[in-house]
């Protein structure tokens, strides 16, 4: 109804807007500049606005201020709960099996307190710049990896596909590692631990219980180191030289993996660890068939329980003879070791498995988040907290690994080993010796269970999102198409529960992950640093957690982080060793196969 003043509309006719009404009209308008400033350059938006959303708003919302059904599906995307779920859930994707297997090991063998020198330097120079790049970008989009890279160019697209295909290999070697914590666990629930026992049905007429034996053994657990060292074997002798070996080692490799001679001898599928598969399976599709909303809660049990459950340890651990042994040998500084190249590159790759940039994970959790979420503080917070945990996981293993030592009468340093080698070998068996070892056991493996869990649920979200968010018609299917995606990833996997499967978890692990990761962090480098720039992201944080960050972090993404990446890579390649594992030395064709792994994850 006109007014008098020539078409001028009354007060009457303008109703006062209440104040929730106000805060959703800042809001949209607030999500309609980030539409157009992530924009800005790319003339194909066809589908942008379904792409695009920082919080999900009411539907009667939409209605009372008159917001267009593309401003809707703008923002109609699925966000946290809580800021604390989105931290833990982070802090569950990085912290894994590395961090209990890999980065005591590696503290140990790379000089000790000295080795920690070039892990906070690659930290500070790599870690953190890279966390909190891959964060800020999946906070400001509200993209994950595919469509994100997508809009600075179809051609950087391939750096997403890259994520998603490294996330799905990774699953499928991951779960298997599941599978025999699962089986470790049920063993576990026994009132005799089968590791302590040499049961006819597997051992050989070598084998001896540590427990029953009436005198000490000289024990070396290096002798069955199970992982690689530097691709040389770290075996100090043939199983056929040694006149005895320990029953959980023959638990290890003839019953639980029941190992054959080589990768060319597959030999048959193991039932216990299929069914422990499955188990595994079914357990990451109950965490993401509902999506991160449901994700969400199962984190405050999953991310929470392994601190406490080492913590236990490690107050248990203390109380053992020989304890401060195998801290002090975690710790004990060898500034030499510092002159070795290897060591760097050995700081640096752990800097990639612990803190997890490359992998995709960081950046979808991050696009869930609220638009004002302060991603800063939780981008510097989660790779500290994550250090944290790995000394913490340190001085847990080293404190039980002295105890070991110190009942077998054996020098420390002989009783450590890496890998799977230290978690169903070393660790177990120091398990045993302490009184009621079957309840130690299941608090042990329920531990790597829910450390286990977290990792691989983020990296199969990782895959998840960013397959429906490229074909979003995915998103109405959420529930069918991760059935159908456990179920693809369960049967690729069976391979790895055969007799020869340790050979294909050794080779999906050496070739998938390093090189390509460091491959995908020099390409978002380059995207943020010098073709998007990196003082107009940095502006973005700000604009995002409302106060300017340091001018270090542009110079770290142009310049410093991109120089150590590179140069990491580079004498990676050259000093570049042939996979070896247990002294078995891989056949041409496998590793013809890890080569064609690691070209279809970084040429996407």
């Amino acid at each position: 109804m006109a007014g008098a003043d020539g078409g001028r509309k009354s007060p009457v006719d303008v109703p006062s807007m209440t104040l929730q009404e106000r805060k959703c009209r800042i809001t949209q308008l607030r999500d309609l500049f980030i539409f157009w400033h992530w924009n800005m350059w790319n003339t194909e938006t066809n589908d942008t606005a379904s792409s695009y959303t920082v919080t999900a708003p009411l539907a009667e919302e939409d209605a009372k201020i008159g917001r267009t059904e593309a401003e809707h599906k703008f923002r109609n995307r699925e966000t946290w709960s809580g800021k604390f779920e989105f931290f833990l859930s982070c802090l569950g994707y990085c912290v894994g099996f590395g961090n209990i297997w890999r980065f005591p090991f590696l503290v140990y063998r790379n000089g000790g307190g000295a080795f920690l020198i070039p892990y906070i330097i690659f930290l500070s120079l790599c870690g953190i710049p890279l966390v909190l790049m891959e964060m800020a970008m999946g906070q400001f989009s509200s993209l994950t990896a595919i469509h994100l890279f997508g809009k600075f160019s179809p051609l950087f697209k391939g750096v997403g596909y890259s994520m998603a295909i490294i996330s799905f290999f990774v699953c499928i070697y991951y779960n298997t590692i599941m599978s025999w914590v699962i089986y470790y666990l049920y063993s576990s629930f026994s009132w005799v631990l089968p590791w302590t026992v040499c049961d006819p049905a597997w051992a050989s007429a070598k084998c001896f219980a540590l427990n029953h034996t009436a005198h000490p053994i000289n024990l070396s657990l290096t002798n069955v180191t199970l992982v690689r060292n530097n691709g040389e074997s770290s075996v100090g002798l043939d199983k056929e030289d040694r006149m005895q070996i320990p029953a959980s080692e023959e638990f290890w490799n003839r019953h639980v993996l029941r190992l054959s001679t080589g990768i060319d001898e597959t030999g048959s599928l193991r039932p216990e660890l299929l069914l422990c598969l499955a188990i595994a399976w079914i357990s990451v599709f109950l965490c993401s068939f509902k999506g991160i909303r449901a994700s969400g809660k199962v984190v405050y049990v999953t991310a929470t329980c392994p601190f406490i459950m080492l913590i236990v340890l490690l107050i248990r651990g203390c109380t053992l003879p020989g304890a401060m042994q195998g801290i002090w040998l975690f710790l004990c500084p060898d500034f030499s070791r510092l002159k070795d190249f290897h060591v760097w590159i050995d700081a640096a790759m752990q800097i990639f498995y612990a803190m997890a940039p490359g992998w995709g994970g960081l950046l979808s959790f991050a696009s869930y988040n609220d638009f004002h979420v302060n991603v800063y503080r939780y981008g510097v917070a989660i790779p500290i907290v994550n250090f944290f945990t790995s000394m913490l996981c340190g001085f847990s293993v080293f404190s039980v690994v002295g105890f070991l030592a110190h009942q077998s009468d054996t020098p420390v340093d002989h009783v450590v080993a890496q890998g799977p080698g230290l978690t169903f070998i070393a660790y177990p068996e120091a398990l045993s010796q302490l009184p009621f070892a079957p309840a130690w056991a299941v608090l042990f493996f329920l531990t790597l269970f829910t450390i286990g869990i977290d990792s691989q649920f983020g990296m199969f979200e990782t895959f998840l999102s960013a397959i429906c968010d490229e074909f979003r018609f995915l998103r109405k299917y959420r529930g069918t198409f991760t059935a159908l995606s456990c179920l693809v990833l369960f049967l690729l996997g069976m391979i790895c529960v055969t007799e020869g499967g340790m050979y294909w978890v050794q080779i999906i692990d050496w070739y998938c992950a390093f090189m390509t990761l460091m491959i995908i962090c020099i390409v978002e480098c380059v995207l943020i640093g010098y073709i998007y720039g990196a003082d107009r992201f940095r502006r973005d944080i700000a604009l995002m957690i409302g106060h300017p960050i340091c001018a270090f972090w542009s110079i770290s993404w142009k310049y410093l982080t991109l120089a150590t990446i590179a140069s990491i890579l580079f004498f990676n390649f050259y000093f570049q060793t042939p996979i070896v594992y247990e002294g078995y030395v891989f056949p041409k064709w496998s590793v013809a196969v890890g080569w064609t792994l690691a070209k279809d994850g970084s040429a996407s």
